[in-house]
Formats: C-alpha cells, sequence, structure tokens
C-alpha cells in the first residue's frame, strides 16, 4: 500500500511540474497584467531580456519566503539582461501596498497583478508559487515549482550561462 501511494505521489509530482501555461508556452509576450497603479503592463517590455515570471500572493508562505533571493537576484544581474517580474495573484493593489510596508527589505523586481485570478485559472497554474523562466526570445527555459533559492550559486551559474550569446 505504501509504495502504491508512493507512486501516486511521485506521478503527481511529475505530472505537475512538467505543466506548462498553454498561452505562455506560445508566446509569453502575449500576456499582459496590470501594474500597482491597476495600468496595462504587457510583459511585451520584457523582449530581449531573460525574463522570471513568478506568480504569488502575499498569503503563502514559501511565496514570502522566495522573495528576499528573487531582489537579490535582480540586483546580482544588469536590468538590461534579466527581469524578475512577480504577479500577485487575487489581491488588490492596497493589500500589496501594506504587505511592502512590513517587510524588512524593500523589493527590487516589478510587481504586476492578476487581481480577478483570471490568468491564473487560464494559464492552468497548479499552486503559489510557481515561477518560468523565458530566454530573451520567449522561450520557455524552465519551471520552478514552490518556493526556490533565487540567488544560490547554482542558479547564479545556470542564468549566467543562459545569458550567454
Amino acid at each position: 500500500m505504501k509504495s502504491i501511494l508512493l507512486g501516486l505521489a511521485l506521478a503527481a509530482e511529475i505530472a505537475i511540474s512538467s505543466l506548462t501555461p498553454a498561452s505562455a508556452a506560445e508566446s509569453v509576450y502575449e500576456l499582459s497584467f496590470a501594474d500597482l497603479q491597476r495600468n496595462p503592463a504587457p510583459l511585451e517590455q520584457y523582449h530581449g531580456k531573460l525574463l522570471l515570471l513568478n506568480f504569488w500572493a502575499t498569503w503563502c508562505p514559501p511565496c514570502i519566503r522566495e522573495m528576499p533571493s528573487m531582489t537579490r537576484l535582480q540586483q546580482h544581474f544588469d536590468s538590461t539582461d534579466l527581469a524578475v517580474v512577480a504577479v500577485n495573484v487575487g489581491e488588490s493593489p492596497e493589500a500589496i501596498a501594506n504587505f511592502r510596508q512590513q517587510l524588512d527589505t524593500p523589493l527590487a523586481f516589478e510587481i504586476l497583478l492578476d487581481e480577478s485570478g483570471s490568468a491564473f485559472q487560464e494559464l492552468g497554474i497548479p499552486g503559489l508559487p510557481m515561477s518560468y523562466l523565458y530566454d530573451r526570445e520567449g522561450t520557455l527555459l524552465e519551471t520552478v515549482t514552490g518556493g526556490h533559492e533565487w540567488d544560490s550559486p547554482e542558479r547564479i551559474a545556470q542564468i549566467k550561462a543562459w545569458l550567454k550569446p
């Protein structure tokens, strides 16, 4: 019985980790969210940069834990090479402003809104945090399910390799 449950858990993990948002896999630059003033913020503005697109919420402990490493990652690389963009799911700009006031360290990356959660649902994202890394042309390089240490030496080396011409 234990081996059956372990097998099912492993199969579920593999299935979840291999999910990619359908629309984003076709063209991440077709996606558009809103900035914190609720103005349109199309992802096309990041074309030509390596893009870390992270989906998160203020009530999600793993999301909050990975934010300092996302800030350090963005600070490590020139903003013309790498864009770290965190899309908040289902919360208002006011809730995000309140959350940011409680942080010890300011965030060094852009926060966009999916206030209604519609993009989250349309993209088929299974949970939070969920992150996607895209190359300069918008090709999906990697999907990361769950919290992650974004500024680890291994991750920095991988991003440097992806940035090489």
